[in-house]
Order: C-alpha cells, then structure tokens, then sequence
C-alpha cells in the first residue's frame, strides 16, 4: 500500500491535504473515541474540499483493505509504519515541485541560522 500512488495524480495542494489527513488519522488510531478530532477541520477559514474530503477516505479504506482491520484497530507500530509511508510521498512531492533546490534550501537556513546567532 503505497499512499504516493493515491495522490501523485492530485493537484499539489491538494495532495498535501490528503497527505496531512491520512497522517492526522493515522496518528489518532487506538485512541478512544472521545479523544479523537475532525481529521478535516484546520479553522472555518480552511475547510477541507470534497475532493480532498474522498480521497483521504479512498486512502483510509485501502490501508483497512491492506491490513484487514479498521484503522482504530491498528497497532501503533503499524500506524507508525503508514505515518512514514505518508511523509516519504509527501517528500516526494515536494522534491518533484518546480524551483525544488535543496542546495538553495540549505543555503537560507544556513544564512537563518546565521542570522540569529548575530542577532542574540
């Protein structure tokens, strides 16, 4: 089951909702009921899409499919497992993004860095 093939076809914001979402449920897994939240909701301002509302539930179904349990029924080392399928697309992704330079990326954090040190 490989979350990277559900959402490389989706726009890139979309896909990182989804992302965002399959990871947010995943984390939540074996917790009680009562102390679970919307996987969906970021704030009134930031509603989930239908879109992105079904395609996180095609993910959720096919990871219930893969292991033959619901998703509260996962055992944390196999959520923990899902987690990082989610964040290796979610890498992906952003590597395929266009102006992706991870050299220019460190090179700003490095200068960030900098930054501070000078400023304290």
């Amino acid at each position: 089951m490989d979350i990277l093939t559900y959402v490389e076809s989706a726009p890139e914001n979309s896909a990182a909702s989804v992302i965002y979402y399959c990871i947010r449920a995943l984390d939540q897994a074996g917790l009680p009921e009562e102390q679970q939240r919307d996987i969906f909701f970021d704030g009134p301002s930031n509603p989930a899409t239908p879109e992105d509302i079904e395609l996180t539930k095609t993910i959720l179904a096919a990871i219930e499919e893969a292991e033959h349990m619901r998703l509260d029924d996962l055992d944390r080392k196999t959520a923990e497992a899902y987690i990082r399928n989610a964040s290796d697309a979610m890498d992906t992704l952003v590597q395929r993004m266009e102006g992706y330079d991870e050299a220019r990326g460190r090179e700003l954090l490095r200068k960030m860095e900098a930054a501070s040190l000078i400023s304290l």
